[in-house]
């Protein structure tokens, strides 16, 4: 009997061994407690025309996509001759395009290096930067989170992928820099407020990894209700069940948890973003002394473009009269809804465990809560609770949008030799549309024509873009 017992772990011991981590467990990250070292919160900035920038989620499609918009929003000129690039005070991004974020706010050259030259180039600096800026979010991530894995015997398990991603964010891109790193460069005006979106399985809440104040998107559309209500001589009420249901969408900080966030490393916030269940993460922390263990995973569960992280801080800024204007500029590179839909309806084979794509579970969820919010400002903005668009703007700008020739004379050279599949605009559309949503980019091609496409839809809005900086009024039933 004792014999058989002293045998009994053999199986499960091998069991390990083949599956290369089936018994590695993952512990809890512990956040220091905010105290008197928390000396990073800073507010963001204040401005009668405030710019922010959202970055979607879509892996390294995304990070590629926001990397080569962001170096294409720099040629536009802001008031003064400026670039845009130094007239934006927030940038919000999700999963892919957090990598983009990170790394633009920890290498980006600092306020005294002008942009542009006088003439609208950029600057040898900034020329230098934007094209480190592509070499280096092109890099093959998903590759080296499998060899990290394997070497560290994680293999099959999925909240130590997202440590695993940590590591080689920190290796490839980030290095040790922390969100208070990035809070003293805010400081000093080098950048903007960053604010890095994960979701939080806990409670179903928008959690920014940012050291904002915890109150930055906090707004309150009670009290633009009540307003718009008394200007048409109306009272309003509101039951406790819609409180509660607007509260359950008021995003969530560090602070809020009472977690320092000055310490965490900006690679463990982009691993939170980017981290998508049941293959990466999500990962597990706790705040020192507290007993809940909060479970964050990726942004895009909650909203993949970062739209509505920016669309709430804003329009508490214009709420509270401390800016006038707003503008929100999103770079967004989501995985197109239709895509799936269209190869689906191709698709005669029932689903397996190693076949069905798991990410059209939350991008049902997506189109759904894209849709509503659309409906939602466009509600308010008709009833005059959310101003016009001449006072506050989302652009959406597209990896999709792009307009191509009809001679195909702006093909990518990277894409000259595939005419035999490229050979109609609309078939470069289909292309970028169906790139996945990976932590790679799988050929050169795809990797000029996202480029390009952040070119094109960049100078498509162009105009617009400067007509709002202007100040230039839309037609009336077009601001509405």
């Amino acid at each position: 009997m004792d014999r058989a017992r002293s045998f009994s772990w053999w199986p499960k011991a091998i069991a390990c061994l083949l599956l290369l981590t089936g018994c590695a467990s993952a512990t809890p990250l512990i956040l220091p407690r905010v105290g008197p070292t928390t000396n990073c919160i800073a507010p963001g900035p204040d401005s009668d025309l405030l710019i922010g920038i959202a970055l979607s989620g879509g892996g390294s499609r995304a990070a590629v996509f926001g990397a080569a918009g962001l170096e294409a929003l720099g040629r536009i000129r802001a008031a003064g001759g400026r670039s845009l690039l130094e007239e934006v005070g927030y940038v919000s991004s999700v999963s892919g395009g957090s990598v983009a974020g990170a790394y633009y706010a920890k290498n980006k050259p600092p306020k005294e290096t002008p942009v542009l030259t006088p003439q609208g180039d950029y600057t040898n600096e900034y020329r230098e930067f934007f094209t480190r800026y592509s070499e280096r979010l092109s890099q093959n991530i998903e590759g080296a989170l499998i060899r990290q894995q394997l070497s560290s015997f994680r293999w099959l398990n999925s909240a130590l992928a997202a440590r695993s991603l940590q590591e080689v964010l920190q290796e490839k891109l980030l290095g040790a820099t922390t969100l208070g790193d990035l809070s003293a460069r805010q400081v000093r005006g080098d950048i903007p407020a960053f604010m890095f979106n994960a979701s939080l399985f806990n409670d179903g809440r928008r959690m920014i990894m940012s050291t904002l104040p915890e109150d930055i998107a906090r707004y309150d559309v009670f009290a633009d209700l009540r307003q718009a209500a008394a200007a048409r001589n109306d009272a309003l009420e509101f039951v406790p069940l819609t409180q509660r249901m607007w509260e359950g969408l008021m995003a969530v900080t560090p602070l809020e948890l009472r977690a320092d966030p000055c310490p965490i490393p900006v690679a463990g916030a982009v691993a939170a973003s980017a981290s998508f269940p049941p293959l990466v993460g999500p990962i597990t922390f706790r705040v020192e002394g507290e007993a809940t263990y909060w479970h964050a995973g990726d942004g895009g569960l909650y909203e993949n473009a970062g739209v509505e992280t920016l669309a709430s801080v804003f329009l508490k800024k214009l709420q509270e009269g401390k800016a006038k204007r707003a503008l929100i500029i999103s770079l967004d590179s989501s995985f197109p809804f239709a895509v799936a839909e269209r190869l689906l309806g191709r698709r005669s084979t029932p689903f397996s465990i190693l076949t069905y794509d798991f990410s059209r579970i939350p991008g049902i969820m997506e189109q759904r809560a894209y849709a509503y919010n659309h409906l939602f400002i466009r509600s308010l903005r008709l009833e005059g609770v959310v101003p016009d668009a001449n006072t506050f703007r989302i652009m959406y700008l597209g990896h999709t949008d792009a307009a191509w020739q009809g001679d195909l004379s702006d093909l990518p050279e990277a894409c000259r030799g595939e005419e035999s599949v490229l050979r109609t605009p609309l078939q470069i559309t289909e292309r970028l549309a169906e790139i996945p949503t990976r932590l790679k980019i799988f050929s050169e091609c795809d990797r000029q024509l996202l480029v390009t496409s952040a070119a094109k839809v960049v100078a498509q809005a162009r105009a617009e873009i400067e007509s709002f900086l202007s100040g230039d009024p839309l037609p009336e039933h077009t601001a509405r």
